[in-house]
């Protein structure tokens, strides 16, 4: 009977020893506002919105494009090096000290992505993108958690100084078999200290997850300036030992976009792409456009404007008119969709386009 009743207590002092190193805590940290599309598939053209929303991600990040019911192979890849490689840690101290420059080059992401178009070519694109301005960086609000989190440590130092008094009378007990009911006593007490701490520790996660997901909410439509670069290519799919890649395009453009009141955001596009056809002399495409967003960060709906020319933007020979929208069904994925209507000169109808993508983050 002792035997058991020592046993108990040998494994119940081990447990109490082992919770004085209290574990870190890893509560969800509040990410981005939105998920952006890829700058990859933004070149491509393949995008339910072409007048894009600027953002961050902050993580890896995969992109499906479906431009008919058709199966295609419409995937691309996205991350940002310099946030992974420096600042992607529990701890975001790192980060809010860095210097202005190290934050914008932390915004530098790129991308990768694949498509086949509607006369069963295929194209690649590589893109770097990279945000100038941001009215508000979810990463860089020290004071967002900082009054819940002085009080979680405030009240977990004070169950440790109690356990770890506990643990101290505990080691000054005799082992004797007469002392043996006040150390099952001591070591129950500590054993509730020990769940008090674990509650804590899952409370005080779920308040962070809160107010980063109360910051995020408020802020989606928040105001941001990106440029982005490209390469596009278009190679041969039944070529076994080379792709061919032949360069079709580069471009460079800005994407910007602008907070009205809590539901709106009006988003805008320019962009310079030099066209390179074989056979063919090189030719140069401005487009510009613009967004208006209604809605949350869960559901949003967009109409948008672009306009394609060779030579002059207030030239309306090939325009664009799309709507559609976004939704958010979970904290990593998006399902997007939009229908594109194109006209020609002194806007007659040409061509009717939906598209659908869905966006995850590889978290």
């Amino acid at each position: 009977m002792y035997a058991r009743i020592i046993f108990v207590l040998i494994v119940m002092s081990c447990s109490v020893c082992a919770q004085t190193e209290i574990p870190t805590l890893n509560a969800d940290k509040p990410l981005e506002f939105t998920i952006p599309t890829s700058a990859a598939f933004d070149l491509l053209g393949v995008t339910p919105a072409q007048v894009t929303k600027p953002g961050n991600i902050r993580d890896f990040k995969v992109d499906w494009s479906f431009a008919s019911w058709r199966l295609k192979p419409n995937i691309a890849i996205q991350a940002q090096p310099i946030w992974e490689i420096f600042y992607n840690r529990a701890n975001l101290q790192k980060y809010q000290g860095a210097t202005k420059w190290m934050k914008l080059l932390s915004t530098l992401d790129v991308s990768a992505g694949t498509i086949e178009d509607d006369n069963q070519l295929r194209r690649l694109a590589i893109a770097a993108k990279i945000t100038l301005f941001r009215s508000h960086d979810p990463m860089d609000e020290p004071d967002l958690l900082r009054g819940a989190t002085e009080r979680y440590y405030e009240q977990r130092q004070e169950l440790i100084n109690v356990q770890q008094r506990l643990s101290d009378s505990l080691q000054r007990l005799p082992t004797t078999s007469e002392y043996l009911e006040i150390r099952m006593t001591v070591l129950q007490q500590a054993q509730a200290l020990e769940t008090q701490l674990t509650m804590l520790e899952k409370l005080q996660k779920q308040t962070i997850s809160t107010l980063a997901n109360t910051y995020l909410k408020e802020h989606w439509n928040a105001s941001f300036l990106d440029v982005a670069v490209g390469k596009s290519y278009n190679y041969q799919k039944d070529q076994l030992d080379s792709l061919n890649l032949q360069q079709d395009g580069v471009a460079v453009w800005v994407n910007g976009c602008l907070g009205l009141g809590r539901k709106w955001l009006m988003t805008g596009m320019l962009r310079f792409t030099q066209v390179n056809i074989p056979h063919r002399p090189n030719t140069q495409e401005l487009q510009g456009g613009l967004s208006i967003r209604y809605g949350s960060p869960k559901f949003n709906f967009f109409v948008e404007v672009l306009n394609r020319d060779r030579q002059n933007l207030f030239r309306f020979q090939s325009v664009t008119i799309a709507y559609g929208g976004d939704w958010r069904f979970g904290k990593n994925v998006m399902l997007s969709y939009g229908v594109r209507t194109v006209y020609g000169q002194r806007f007659s109808f040409k061509q009717l386009v939906p598209v659908a993508s869905i966006a995850c983050m590889m978290r």
